[in-house]
């Protein structure tokens, strides 16, 4: 039995090559049940590779010739122990030494020979822990199915059961009931199908219509126009290397913040972004003039359909504006548009929007022409919720959740948010050749939440005095 690829699955397949790999994936911090007798995590290994793999895991692509389009079949020589990894730090085996292990397994390729995932336990982790680092290729997940997986294979309580990721998800097969269709209902079908595609066009049509308004300063909507971004520091050629630094916030504090500045949670994540982002380049010396504009994913997922769901929007980042709460006030301007915008149009629209811009991004790259027109976008992104209550492994307790995503040649920097608990946890995925130092830009965080909170209390203190 095999699957079609939708095409932003095949999109993104068409953008990998060495030094773009396509993967996303999660680090996984757990706790060791306090008293454990024996090895943990190799213990947990032994359970988890008995278990058999079901859809998406055991599942390759049909070929991997780019002369034909491919489609998603059972691999019948699956090999679980290909898949499932272990391996040790060396003690006291400290965050940063994790950090760099998944940057190195993160720039690796998927052999599309097989099924395109990896799961690696990683021992040795101080204060009684230990790490899980999972890939897929994206174009068999998208950032939302992620978050699912995870939640199918975690309990909300401690427990002698462990349930492996690749036993595979919970979806509905596909009825048949299509078959036995009578002629008139297949006519009815029929025009349905004829009806959607049409209002698909329409949507499209609008869709395009509306970047050429703002192109040309007719539209009043303040979200950019693609490849309108400034050239700046974060959009060079990339190589396959990899950096990864990550960055934990109270979510609690972020929704108060949130609150008191009248903005949203995703707003003040792209101001803490931008404010980390301004003052990276600040200190390189190479603020553009022109923001930098942030390529933002969005879902779009519809009950019981695997695979990609997303499209994707832009946002101005106001890294021009030096004032802290101006800058958030664009920031929020720009988004809110955007989402109008997105919603007056279908899920399907939406989706066909990305696999365009997408499938002219691979184009670009291919003919090397990524210097004759403005980048997409600066930076990418994305924010992801997570669950709310504590999960555990088996015994295990989750601790915290990175997530690790995709660059694309000409953008050497991705930044995905995913919560957890009261926790909101940054992941930045970053060129190592282009920006080896990222770590700074996670620490520069903390001080654009300062410069938030800064900027509350002025305005406060203003509005007090008048």
């Amino acid at each position: 039995m095999s699957n079609k690829l939708s095409a932003l699955d095949l999109a993104f397949l068409s953008l990998e090559k060495q030094s773009t790999p396509v993967n996303v994936a999660s680090l996984a911090i757990f706790e060791i049940p306090k008293g454990y007798k024996g090895n943990f995590p190799k213990d947990l290994i032994d359970q988890l590779e008995i278990q058999p793999a079901g859809p998406p895991f055991n599942q390759k692509l049909s070929h991997v010739s780019t002369s034909r389009m491919p489609s998603w079949v059972t691999d019948e020589e699956f090999d679980i122990h290909y898949h499932v990894r272990h391996s040790a730090l060396p003690k006291p085996g400290k965050m940063q030494d994790l950090l760099e292990l998944v940057s190195r397994l993160h720039s690796r390729l998927l052999d599309r020979e097989r099924p395109l995932w990896e799961f690696h336990l990683i021992e040795g982790l101080e204060d009684n822990q230990f790490a899980l680092y999972m890939k897929m290729h994206h174009a068999a997940i998208d950032g939302m199915g992620g978050i699912e997986l995870m939640e199918a294979c975690l309990r909300q309580a401690a427990t002698d059961e462990v349930r492996a990721p690749w036993a595979g998800l919970n979806t509905k097969p596909k009825s048949k009931a299509s078959n036995s269709l009578s002629l008139s209902a297949k006519a009815v079908k029929l025009a349905d199908q004829v009806k959607n595609r049409a209002g698909l066009v329409q949507d499209l049509s609008k869709m395009f219509w509306d970047q050429g308004l703002k192109a040309t300063g007719i539209s009043n909507n303040t979200s950019p126009v693609p490849f309108s971004a400034p050239k700046s520091i974060f959009n060079v050629p990339i190589t396959g290397a990899r950096r990864f630094a990550v960055k934990s916030l109270s979510l609690s504090e972020l929704k108060a913040v949130g609150k008191q500045a009248n903005a949203t949670v995703n707003d003040i994540v792209l101001a803490l972004c931008s404010g980390a982002l301004r003052k990276y380049m600040q200190d390189k010396g190479a603020m553009p003039k022109k923001s930098l504009i942030a390529s933002v994913p969005v879902s779009v997922r519809q009950m019981n359909r695997t695979g990609n769901q997303i499209t994707y929007v832009t946002a101005d980042l106001a890294t021009d504006e030096a004032d802290t709460m101006t800058r958030l006030s664009k920031i929020g301007a720009s988004t809110q548009d955007a989402k109008q915008e997105l919603g007056t149009v279908s899920a399907d629209a939406a989706t066909s929007f990305a696999v365009i811009a997408q499938g002219l991004v691979a184009v670009m790259n291919q003919l090397n022409m990524t210097n004759l027109l403005p980048p997409a976008a600066n930076v990418t992104i994305s924010n992801v919720p997570g669950p709310r209550k504590p999960l555990y492994f088996g015994k295990a307790k989750l601790l915290a959740s990175y997530p690790l995503s995709v660059l694309i040649d000409g953008q050497s920097l991705n930044i995905t948010v995913v919560s957890y608990c009261d926790s909101i946890g940054f992941g930045l995925m970053a060129c190592r050749d282009a920006i080896p130092d990222v770590e700074k830009i996670s620490e520069y965080i903390d001080e654009a939440m300062d410069g938030i909170k800064g900027g509350i209390y002025m305005q406060g203190l203003l509005q007090n005095k008048e």
